[in-house]
């Protein structure tokens, strides 16, 4: 037989990552695995700052019909000079004249301007549009996040069953080749006593290179689970929790089909994003539609300007300060037709939007339909696994004692075998399978949770 000794130095990785220590009686169950992975996955720590950001979203909404107040300040050299002519003059104790010229200069002056301007939006229809697609992003990034942390669930659901089967498929080789290599050594035996014929040898000898691929191959599938698993929670010494041999899946109530068929197509995670983006491109419209309307602004400026500099050998001093509150009404009159186009656009994108969100409703449905169908028949086709695998334990033992007896082959052995240990490994792929139907069928519906997985895992024991 071929030894099927690994020189991958990665091997004494893998097999530390999964085994029980000779001290322990402890697992990482399904629990331990969510929440190392809630602590690890670049890609939920990625979804949680993006909602943290989408958050923000409100604070930019609400600024919008916020006081808007900017301060400006200058300084510089400017020479100036004023001239005004046929001024009406009058002053105290000067009388009035008319006709009259004034002249200021200054030259090579130091200029210092300042400026504060507040303003306030009484009436802007396009702000309001703004202000409300802000809120459906918040609204955006929070379902986001919600959907992630389904999807994280479910993935590393995946990736623990993905190692639990790829264990029992590796472990029901090592014992076909062990009941094989048994059944070879018996046959080369009587052969050499000459009970047998030498086809008894071939046949099981044929039998057992062929699981020597088969080995390598569930032993490599068995590795790359194994580092799937690590990459979202990280490595661990422990043994996981798997269902027990006996363990029954009644409790997983799949409910009736038209009562999950109505929560995805109202509740799913992707639904509702598509709603929000439909939401958005409508407020789309309504902006560009409202950018012809006027706008109306409460609007309060305080200025002033210093300048001094010299004329001929005086010093010459100017100052000028100014404060002013009042309305102002903004009327845009033309664009050069970008209102229209992007008014154009943006209804064109809401009728995409609402044909996508009418494909993700029905996409909802077929995912909860299969589901639920993968809950309701994974029950059925556990039992009737389970019934083969006895049957097929019936048929072994008759056919080893039909071997006994002179009726069976080796070869008849060798296929007994084979059907039982892949009855086996069928029962493990279906229960597997089921349980993760589960899991999807409260995820479509928007209501997979901690609960849901706690209620999976409890079905998970330590097998020692």
């Amino acid at each position: 037989m071929l030894n099927l000794t690994l020189k991958n130095h990665f091997r004494p990785l893998f097999a530390a990552l999964f085994m029980i220590s000779a001290n322990s009686a402890q697992a990482a169950d399904l629990i331990d695995a969510w929440h190392a992975a809630q602590a690890k996955d670049p890609t939920f720590s990625a979804a949680r700052a993006g909602a943290e950001a989408g958050k923000k979203k409100n604070d930019q909404a609400k600024a919008l019909s916020q006081p808007q107040v900017t301060a400006s300040v200058g300084v510089g050299g400017a020479n100036t000079y004023n001239k005004i002519s046929d001024a009406q003059f009058s002053a105290p104790g000067f009388g009035s004249s008319g006709g009259a010229a004034f002249k200021t200069q200054t030259d090579l002056g130091a200029d210092l301007r300042w400026n504060i301007n507040a303003e306030k939006s009484l009436y802007n229809a396009e702000r309001s549009s703004m202000a409300q697609q802000l809120n459906k992003q918040a609204q955006l990034a929070d379902v986001k996040f919600s959907a992630e942390e389904q999807q994280l669930m479910l993935r590393v659901s995946k990736a623990y069953f993905d190692v639990l089967l790829a264990e029992d498929t590796l472990a029901s080789v090592k014992r076909q080749r062990t009941a094989v290599a048994k059944a070879l050594e018996v046959a080369k035996g009587r052969f050499a006593e000459g009970d047998v014929a030498i086809i008894d040898t071939h046949e099981a000898q044929a039998r057992d290179d062929a699981l020597v691929s088969q080995e390598l191959e569930a032993d490599s599938n068995y590795q790359l689970a194994v580092a799937a698993l690590a990459d979202l929670t990280g490595p661990t010494e422990q043994a996981l929790a798997r269902p027990a041999e006996q363990a029954s899946f009644q409790s997983l109530d799949a409910g009736q089909l038209n009562d999950w068929l109505a929560l995805a197509q109202t509740n799913s995670p992707y639904l509702h994003m598509q709603q929000l983006h439909q939401g958005i491109a409508h407020d789309e419209i309504n902006k560009h539609r409202s950018s012809t309307s006027p706008v109306v602004n409460l609007v309060a400026q305080a200025g002033g300007e210093e300048m001094r500099g010299v004329v001929g050998s005086n010093r010459s001093d100017l100052s000028n300060h100014s404060l002013s509150v009042g309305l102002q009404l903004t009327i845009p009159l033309f664009t050069g037709g970008m209102r229209d186009a992007k008014y154009a656009e943006a209804v064109a994108l809401e009728a995409q939007a609402k044909d996508e969100t009418e494909a993700s409703r029905l996409r909802a449905g077929q995912q909860a339909r299969a589901a639920w169908l993968g809950v309701a028949v994974g029950k059925s086709k556990i039992k009737a696994t389970e019934q083969a695998l006895h049957s097929s334990k019936v048929k072994l033992d008759a056919t080893e004692l039909g071997k006994d007896a002179g009726d069976r082959t080796t070869l008849d052995i060798l296929n007994a075998e084979q059907d039982y240990f892949m009855t086996r490994t069928a029962l493990y792929r279906e229960r597997y399978q089921m349980l993760l139907s589960y899991l999807n069928l409260a995820a479509v519906a928007g209501s997979l949770d901690e609960k849901r997985l706690v209620e999976v895992n409890s079905l998970l024991t330590l097998k020692l």
